[in-house]
């Protein structure tokens, strides 16, 4: 009987043994990924466009700021990572700048959509964000009933291949798209409709109330309708870089649970009037 125990105790070993080792060979980074040319190089390159207030940039000495900003040195610090702001690109131009190695990160976060899941590999949620229907300050159309802009003779603003032209293609499919080329800002599509170049345009608060600094009473949302979606804001790498992405969602929740993320977003809602909301913690220690 002790016998028997003995030989079972040691095969029980042996299959943990084998375990632990294939356990060990399945997180091996892989050659070739993006993960390992940033481990060997200590720096994650990253990408972004000027979207205030998630990226600002000054345009007189070129500093950037804003909260896609803070995440991010505070990613590299957590992981021991420098941050390079290596490229900006157009809001557009997210997939072709990853697949062409222009930089490893899309650091400044995007709004996931059908189009961008099937070609980007997203990260958790960094923090949360609404969008909402905006028209010109004396605009009362669609007051109470989003469905009446839902017309031809109605103008959605957006940029062509970004979360606005998702949402107005949802929400508004009779209605006229007027949508800017891929490389366009988000103050401009707001333009659109302070010109009277279009009636209706999808937004989030912050960017909006950023407009507005420059362009007061300019723009109202629309009155009682809410928002129309709620988003995750993600951060991007290429198709399929998936160790890359675990590397960041790790990070992303531990600055969850340490309250950095949440410090951040407390700001900058102050700030611009935002509607940024943090990610819950994992857990309540009690």
């Amino acid at each position: 009987m002790k016998r028997n125990f003995l030989k079972a105790t040691f095969c029980a070993a042996l299959l943990l043994f084998c375990a632990s080792a294939h356990a060990d060979q399945s997180i091996q980074i892989m050659e070739g990924t993006t993960l390992e040319r940033v481990l060997k190089t200590g720096t994650i390159r990253c990408g972004y466009f000027t979207w205030p207030p998630y990226i600002t940039k000054d345009p007189n000495t070129g500093k950037l700021s804003g909260i896609n900003y803070d995440i991010m040195e505070a990613i590299g610090k957590n992981l021991g990572l420098k941050i390079d702001w290596a490229a900006e690109v157009g809001v557009g131009d997210v997939v072709a700048a990853l697949n062409t190695n222009k930089f490893d990160v899309m650091c400044a976060t995007v709004w996931p959509s059908p189009g961008r899941t099937q070609n980007l590999t997203l990260s958790l949620p960094a923090f949360y964000n609404v969008a909402f229907a905006y028209v010109r300050k004396d605009d009362k159309r669609f007051d109470g009933d989003l469905m009446k802009a839902n017309t031809k003779e109605i103008k959605v603003s957006g940029i062509d291949g970004n979360y606005s032209q998702d949402l107005s293609k949802e929400k508004l499919p009779n209605a006229t798209q007027s949508m800017l080329a891929q490389t366009a800002s988000g103050s401009e599509i707001l333009l659109q409709v302070m010109s009277k170049k279009a009636d209706i345009v999808f937004s989030d608060a912050g960017m909006v109330n950023d407009f507005m600094k420059n362009n007061p009473d300019a723009l109202r949302q629309v009155a009682g309708i809410g928002p129309v979606r709620y988003y995750g804001e993600a951060l991007s790498v290429k198709r399929g870089e998936f160790q890359l992405k675990n590397m960041l969602d790790t990070s992303i929740m531990q600055l969850t649970n340490d309250g950095v993320i949440g410090a951040m977003v407390e700001k900058y809602r102050k700030e611009y009037q935002s509607t940024f909301y943090a990610p819950s913690k994992s857990f309540e220690a009690k």
